[in-house]
């Protein structure tokens, strides 16, 4: 037996009663306790991107046309004005010359950098264009495709008059009308702004008399309000003055009923007013 014993060997390697994996992998990798994976894979979660990025400068706006144009190059990326030769004996000849290269590889890079990015921008203005056009082509013929024949075929007999008819836009008898009113009421209200503005044009200039617009103007009017530096007007509340706040408290509501009929000077303010407002509807302006 024990002759048996040490010349048997082991075809296949049996797997002992564990959870490891039979890959040759350390603790630390998630591989290394199998678990059973589910048939449909998972959906990769979107990746978390921090912040957000700055919208990309228009370099070829639609107003600026000429910047894909020689001259504009040219007013970019003008030369030097004073091109003359580095002498190599200068004491600082080996740092001009290396400025001057940095200047010409700068005005280079700039010219075949705007010449790349408007080459690159027709491209995808022409692609964007073409896939546009497709979408659009492919849409109006899905619009327009007849029904299927297996629908045709196997569908109850209805008239076709029944049918739902897909019209791509409602039919409006009344349209002409209706635009009629709207422009007439657009010219309506177009004309009331153009009235009211008139207006308060010419209110303005009937009450730019009073402005006062410089010094002179400022000093009369002090004077006229203090003629000897007090206006008695002012110090008691029984004159109305030249300033409102002269009447002292307003009118009460109980003192408006129990005051009785208008005096003679109430009904001439009044009827000034009335012949004022007259005066102003038959000239069409503020008197």
């Amino acid at each position: 037996m024990s002759l048996f014993r040490s010349g048997r060997t082991a075809a296949v390697q049996l797997r002992g009663f564990s959870t490891s994996s039979a890959l040759r992998v350390g603790p630390e990798s998630p591989n290394f306790i199998e678990i059973p994976q589910s048939i449909q894979p998972y959906q990769p979660a979107k990746r978390s991107v921090k912040g957000t990025l700055p919208v990309p400068r228009e370099i070829f706006p639609r107003r600026r046309v000429d910047k894909a144009t020689e001259e504009y190059v040219r007013a970019a990326t003008p030369l030097p004005l004073n091109s003359k030769d580095i002498d190599p004996k200068e004491p600082h000849a080996e740092y001009r010359q290396w400025k001057k290269e940095m200047a010409e590889m700068r005005r280079t890079n700039l010219r075949k950098g705007l010449k790349a990015l408007h080459k690159r921008k027709q491209q995808t203005d022409r692609i964007m264009e073409h896939q546009s056009r497709e979408k659009q082509q492919r849409r109006a013929r899905v619009l327009k495709q007849g029904e299927p024949e297996d629908i045709l075929l196997t569908r109850p007999s209805v008239i076709k008059e029944m049918l739902p008819q897909h019209n791509p836009v409602l039919p409006d008898p009344a349209r002409e009308q209706r635009l009629a009113l709207s422009k007439a009421r657009l010219e309506e209200k177009t004309q009331q702004k153009e009235l009211a503005r008139r207006e308060s044009l010419h209110t303005l200039y009937m009450n730019a008399r009073d402005f006062i617009v410089n010094e002179q103007q400022l000093a009369a009017a002090i004077d006229k309000a203090f003629p000897d530096g007090i206006n008695e007007a002012w110090r008691n509340d029984q004159t109305n003055g030249e300033n409102i706040w002269n009447l002292g408290f307003p009118t009460s509501v109980p003192e408006a009923l129990t005051r009785g009929t208008r005096t003679d000077a109430d009904r001439w303010d009044k009827v000034q007013e009335r012949v004022k407002k007259l005066g102003e509807e038959i000239t069409g302006g503020k008197l």
